[in-house]
């Protein structure tokens, strides 16, 4: 091989390797995380700083579909089945093409 294409080999492989790392450090900081959520793990309120002023933490996360199923333990055809029968809270429309649950409405 000539050695342009040796240089165009090694840099493909350490462009892989570089994408390989980032892959492997997102899938242990979801492992750490709580089971079925893709959100990196919260400090309790207790252990955060203090803040001047009055602060108005509600603590209300937005869930994906994913996390409402391992929450409620209900799949998706069933948390829309029961939105459409009134039994179940509608997300919050974020975007066209992406909705989230409130955790406080999930966990009513």
């Amino acid at each position: 091989m000539s050695q342009i294409a040796n240089e165009a080999l090694i840099a493909f492989v350490q462009a892989l390797a570089r994408r390989q790392a980032r892959i492997d450090v997102a899938l242990e900081a979801q492992r750490r995380s709580r089971p079925g959520s893709l959100q990196p793990e919260t400090r309790p309120l207790g252990d955060l700083p203090a803040l001047g002023g009055s602060v108005d933490v509600r603590g209300d996360r937005l869930l994906k579909l994913r996390e409402v199923m391992s929450i409620t333990s209900l799949g998706s055809s069933t948390i829309y089945r029961r939105m459409k029968a009134g039994k179940f809270p509608y997300p919050r429309q974020l975007s066209e093409a992406c909705v989230r649950w409130r955790e406080s409405d999930i966990k009513k």
